[in-house]
């Protein structure tokens, strides 16, 4: 029996070492960010402004606007995954502060007015293609699209609350971005990002379709990587390397 279990633990360990060496040659790097955001709401509201046709100023509750910026911050990790010089996988989790700042209409008939401020915490799963783009400069510059994954942990909604704090908790959303990496020392990085991430599916709907809310945010990166020296990542950064081509 001890003998089996001294056999097994052989076999585990080799099938991990195995495991963990493959990791490292497909595991690029890994990194951590902070981040800028800068995000606003839009609304939506197709019922007709004639009075006569919309007695009840439906189209006053929200009006058909987009808010002011909402100021904010993110926090995340990521890791970069692939074997392929020029395309890579990013899979990331972000912390991410989203919002808008509003000017909101209380009262149509006198323009009562109050401005507030609405802010989404939300915790993301991120999903990029990479692609490493040469533009001739001695730091390397890439484009990146892709989907993030969100669900809402927090949220402050004064502003429309009637609409905002319904919003889709869980929802799924396009990313662009453009970025560029910097060496610092050994296989240490420093890269700067550009997210743009739109809401393409609004985040709430009502009145038959005739209201709808959604998001979009910006995101400005800054982060530092390590790039393992068993994988390309940390030999495709020297631009004076030489690149095979195959036959």
């Amino acid at each position: 029996m001890i003998k089996h279990t001294r056999i097994l633990l052989v076999f585990g360990f080799l099938v991990f070492a195995n495991q963990f060496i493959y990791a490292q040659r497909f595991l690029q790097g890994i990194a951590l960010f902070i981040g800028e955001t800068s995000s606003r709401d839009r609304y939506i509201n197709l019922y007709p402004r004639d009075p006569q046709h919309d007695p009840n100023f439906l189209h006053a509750y929200p009006p058909s606007h987009k808010s002011t910026e909402f100021e904010n911050f993110s926090v995340g990790f990521f890791a970069e995954m692939l074997k392929s010089y020029d395309w890579r996988w990013v899979t990331e989790i972000d912390f991410c502060n989203k919002g808008a700042v509003e000017n909101e209409l209380l009262n149509p008939y006198t323009d009562q007015k109050r401005i507030a401020a609405n802010h989404y915490s939300n915790l993301q799963w991120n999903n990029y293609l990479k692609r490493w783009i040469d533009l001739g400069f001695k730091f390397k510059t890439y484009a990146m699209v892709g989907a993030r994954l969100e669900f809402t942990v927090a949220s402050s909604t004064p502003a429309y609350s009637y609409i905002s704090s319904k919003a889709a908790k869980l929802t799924v959303s396009p990313d662009v971005a453009i970025g560029a990496e910097f060496h610092l020392k050994g296989p240490w990085n420093l890269f700067v990002e550009e997210h743009y991430n739109p809401d393409v599916i609004p985040l709430y709907v009502t009145g038959g379709g005739k209201i709808t809310m959604s998001n979009r945010t910006w995101e400005t990166r800054l982060g530092i990587i390590y790039r393992f020296k068993s994988g390309i990542g940390s030999v495709d950064l020297d631009c004076n390397a030489p690149r095979y081509h195959g036959r």
